[in-house]
């Protein structure tokens, strides 16, 4: 009942100035929708008042780790605007994806929404631009570009590790359940990361803006000669087909034992922390892009 009458009256209030003209300089109180502008706000030292699905947020991201003192807030799409106004924040950040209710968050305080993902698909791009645009709203802006360097280093040290080295296309996945698979594209951070280091995506076909295809593990089969990355959290059913090699998931050449590896969770909607996670776990496993290497 209370938070239907916060809607109603926040609904009373007059629409606030466009975001970037009301958006405080320096802003200190921060809050957050979405979770690849919350691993950013970690890595620039800042943690936000309250995030949206943080069991969520430690489940697929993990890293930077989440303080236990971060206020939930409710669902990304529909967040708790009660819990939001009590955190009086200096201002609420976006993302595109969550346009529809950025007129009512706008009431509560300013709205700075940022995009990574776009039909021009380059998230790296966006990613660093970002990082900047936050360094400038939050005063952090040696932080931003301290940031946006540690992770171009962190490519930089993967290519160089790699070097002249004869190298097999890289596929990476979330599997979804034992039948489906988000296989990450063109367009995806993972994607992006993948070329600066020199390596290649084994997922030539086509995606959505986000970067990723919904593919049957039926599509596997026709992937030859790569090395496999499967990002936790794995469905159980998963887990254990692999391990028997049981079905056709357990089955698929792509899937033998010593062709695959399953890494730690990495936000392959996120910016540039999940970018510099990305990469620092490929270096731990360039091994496995060697050209001759599977079993």
């Amino acid at each position: 009942m209370i938070a239907r009458l916060l809607t109603f009256l926040l609904a009373l209030l007059p629409v606030p100035p466009a975001a970037d003209e009301a958006v405080p300089t320096h802003a200190e109180r921060v809050a957050t929708i979405d979770w690849g502008t919350a691993e950013t706000l970690l890595a620039l030292g800042i943690t936000p008042l309250g995030l949206a699905e943080t069991t969520g947020y430690r489940d697929w991201v993990g890293s930077p780790a989440l303080p236990a003192n971060v206020a939930e807030i409710g669902l990304r799409a529909t967040p708790s605007l009660e819990y939001l106004a009590a955190l009086k924040p200096d201002v609420i950040l976006s993302t595109p994806q969550f346009t529809a209710i950025e007129p009512v968050l706008g009431k509560i305080a300013p709205v700075l929404s940022l995009a990574t993902y776009t039909n021009d698909l380059e998230p790296y791009r966006h990613a660093q631009e970002n990082t900047m645009r936050l360094g400038s709203v939050l005063g952090r802006e040696q932080a931003a570009a301290d940031l946006i360097a540690a992770t171009n280093g962190k490519i930089a040290t993967l290519k160089d590790a790699i070097g002249t080295a004869q190298t097999r296309p890289v596929l990476v996945l979330y599997f979804q359940d034992d039948r489906h698979a988000w296989v990450f594209c063109r367009g995806s951070l993972f994607d992006d990361v993948l070329k600066r280091a020199g390596l290649t995506n084994a997922w030539t076909g086509g995606g959505n803006f986000w970067g990723f295809a919904n593919a049957g593990v039926d599509q596997l089969l026709a992937v030859r000669d790569a090395a496999l990355l499967v990002i936790e959290p794995v469905p159980p059913a998963v887990r254990a087909k692999l391990a028997a090699r049981d079905g056709l998931l357990g089955q698929l050449p792509v899937f033998a034992p010593g062709n695959y590896a399953i890494l730690p969770n990495v936000w392959g909607f996120g910016g540039l922390p999940s970018a510099g996670r990305f990469a620092d776990l490929l270096l731990k496993h360039t091994w496995l892009f060697e050209r001759g290497h599977a079993s």
